[in-house]
């Protein structure tokens, strides 16, 4: 499992649990049987940005039992103004039929962000991190 620096900030809502990494990696998983909202993207946004403000971040996305993401949310982290806090996103999940939602996503949200998906999630961090470089 690639490295994860142990300096970090976490910060939980009713939706979703985010740690952020003083190496700029974000792991934001959605909590069980809970939606993703567009104001829980804004959220975690301004909660990223007060922690170390004025970088890009690269965010490792992923979702417990039954966790979804609504269309406003997948529209604000498709977003211009998302992406000016986001180097890279990748997606982890090891069920092919998130994967299949996700290249919908990919084509009808357009996100301005390098984004990939993954059933790995090693390999997620691994890529998150090559994209820093």
């Amino acid at each position: 499992m690639p490295h994860l620096s142990s300096s970090m900030k976490s910060f939980e809502t009713r939706s979703y649990l985010v740690h952020i990494y003083d190496d700029l990696l974000i792991v934001f998983k959605i909590k069980k049987n809970k939606t993703l909202q567009a104001t829980d993207v804004w959220t975690s946004r301004d909660q990223s940005v007060d922690y170390i403000p004025g970088k890009k971040f690269l965010v490792l996305l992923e979702g417990d039992e039954q966790a979804a993401i609504s269309g406003d949310a997948r529209r604000a982290g498709a977003s211009a103004e998302y992406a000016k806090h986001v180097a890279a996103l990748a997606i982890y999940s090891p069920k092919s039929y998130e994967k299949v939602m996700g290249s919908l996503f990919l084509k009808i949200n357009k996100p301005v962000v390098p984004i990939r998906f993954f059933d790995d999630r090693d390999e997620a961090i691994a890529w998150l991190r090559a994209q820093a470089g």
